[in-house]
C-alpha cells in the first residue's frame, strides 16, 4: 500500500505560487513561521531570521513546504507565513 502522495507546487491547500524570500524580506519581514499542514495537529515553529537569512532570495515560499515534516505528528508538508508582528501575536495567544 502507498503512503500519501507528496505535496505538489500548485495545489488548493498550498494556495498556489507564493513570494520569494527576497519579497519577504524587502517588506521587512525576516522570520517564519511553519504551521503543520494538518490542521488537527496545529502545530507550529518559529524559524528565526538568522535561520531563513541562509536562505537565498530567490526561493518562493511554496518550494520549501512540501520539504517540512512536523516532528509533533509526523505529516509531510508544512504552510509558511512570514513571522510579522501581527502572526506572531495571533500565534501565541
Amino acid at each position: 500500500m502507498r503512503g500519501p502522495r507528496p505535496a505538489r507546487l500548485n495545489n488548493a491547500k498550498t494556495g498556489g505560487l507564493k513570494i520569494t524570500l527576497g519579497e519577504m524580506r524587502s517588506t521587512g519581514v525576516r522570520d517564519l513561521i511553519v504551521f503543520c499542514q494538518d490542521y488537527r495537529c496545529g502545530h507550529n515553529v518559529k524559524l528565526s531570521a538568522a535561520q531563513v537569512d541562509k536562505w537565498p532570495d530567490e526561493i518562493r515560499l511554496s518550494q520549501t513546504e512540501p520539504r517540512f515534516a512536523c516532528k509533533a505528528c509526523g505529516q509531510r508538508g508544512a504552510i509558511l507565513r512570514g513571522g510579522s508582528e501581527a502572526t506572531m501575536m495571533a500565534v501565541s495567544q
